[in-house]
């Protein structure tokens, strides 16, 4: 089980930009630290984006549609989502500073546009046309 404190919490959030965050459920369910960004879409709807690295150290975009009926105490989703490389180049570890830099560039504007422009994956490799989440 990974163990992390309140000020390596802090002082990776206080490093992100744009509302940017550890995912600290992710990294204490499987030891991998991750960052996360919700945007409203409207009072029950959200959009859930993850950077991350995929399997050949390649940094990622995943973007998931949280619906969140008021009342409710957990939101749910259906599909896989959306999955963007934002860098072809594999690195030569996974580094939670290099997801960092990132947050410098992905704002608001940036990761509704990269919404926008991400097919949905239908988890077989194949790509469904882009839904308009």
């Amino acid at each position: 089980m990974a163990i992390i404190n309140k000020e390596q919490i802090k002082k990776i959030n206080s490093q992100c930009n744009n509302g940017w965050k550890l995912d600290t459920h992710y990294y204490l369910c499987h030891g991998e630290k991750i960052l996360f960004k919700n945007i409203e879409i409207d009072e029950e709807n959200y959009l859930k984006f993850s950077l991350d690295y995929n399997s050949q150290k390649q940094v990622i975009l995943r973007i998931s549609k949280f619906y969140h009926e008021k009342g409710k105490e957990y939101a749910s989703s259906s599909g896989l989502g959306k999955c963007k490389i934002l860098e072809d180049i594999p690195l030569k570890r996974k580094s939670i500073s290099y997801l960092i830099e990132f947050t410098n560039e992905l704002d608001n504007n940036k990761l509704l546009e990269l919404n926008q422009d991400t097919p949905v994956s239908n988890g077989y490799g194949m790509f469904l046309p882009s839904e308009n989440f």
